[in-house]
């Protein structure tokens, strides 16, 4: 396009403007012949001026729109992650609680043991399906022997089986391979407590004369030399005498949950450990 093509509508709409404001300053004469050429100049532009004014109108209001909601959708972010973080400061709060209560707990239990105590905590268990063991983060450099019983708030959790220089492994009262002699609160009835799995044991050998009642607890009878006597097993929820044979069925839930361990004590009694080959 030629510049004087280029420019030749903007100026065209200037000269126009500059009609109307003339003819409006003339206007205050009061010239009938200018009033008539003043109305029919305001016919022609007022529609196109109407239509600037509107669309100027429009485009202010889009553009504040448009900015509103730019900070709208900022502060929205800005609120989600501060949202995020007081949600995370919250759970880490209840963690923090939830560990002091534990700790707590453990630090009780140790007021009330008799013996010199090596705390732990457990970093894993025994993936197999067959055994329940629990590895623990302290080892034959802290003290931890093989033989030695483990605690938790509640009762009794196992003893060491496997101790290595900086780790030990504890094989859980639930489990198969682990038998202890246990007797019962009440009535001094002694039979021998047998892991069956999961989270259940059995309490084998107790003749169907005896006394037992769902609720008595089942405490170890120091007998044999791995626990010591009067630490809590668990509490009698089932007792059959139906059952063919000569002894009761009888079965015991853990004190302690032993699927959700995190801290445990191990008693250092040096006289009920297993010696180390």
């Amino acid at each position: 396009m030629r510049p004087r093509t280029r420019y030749r509508l903007p100026l065209l709409i200037a000269a126009v403007l500059l009609l109307v404001f003339s003819l409006f300053s003339l206007s205050l004469k009061r010239s009938p012949a200018l009033r008539k050429v003043e109305g029919l100049m305001v016919s022609l532009t007022a529609p196109g001026l109407q239509g600037f004014h509107y669309a100027g109108r429009t485009f202010k209001r889009l553009w504040q729109e448009y900015f509103y909601l730019v900070g709208v959708q900022q502060e929205n972010t800005a609120l989600t992650h501060k949202l995020e973080e007081f949600t995370q400061k919250e759970v880490r709060y209840q963690e923090a609680q939830q560990a002091l209560t534990r700790l707590e707990a453990l630090l009780d239990l140790k007021r009330q043991v008799p013996f010199p105590i090596i705390g732990a905590r457990v970093i894993a268990y025994d993936p197999s399906l067959w055994s329940r063991c629990a590895v623990l983060d302290q080892g034959k450099t802290q003290g931890v022997k093989t033989g030695l019983p483990v605690l938790a708030p509640g009762g009794l959790v196992g003893r060491i089986v496997e101790a290595y220089p900086h780790y030990s492994k504890v094989m859980l009262i639930v489990d198969r391979n682990s038998g202890a002699d246990a007797m019962v609160q009440r009535t001094r009835v002694r039979g021998i407590l047998q892991g069956k799995g999961g989270n259940r044991c059995s309490l084998e050998y107790v003749p169907k004369s005896a006394d037992v009642q769902l609720g008595d607890l089942v405490l170890a009878s120091g007998l044999g030399g791995v626990y010591p006597k009067g630490l809590t097993f668990g509490k009698v929820t089932a007792a059959d005498k139906k059952k063919p044979g000569v002894f009761q069925e009888i079965e015991v839930t853990p004190a302690v949950d032993l699927s959700a361990l995190e801290e445990v004590l191990v008693v250092k009694v040096v006289n009920l450990a297993i010696p180390e080959p």
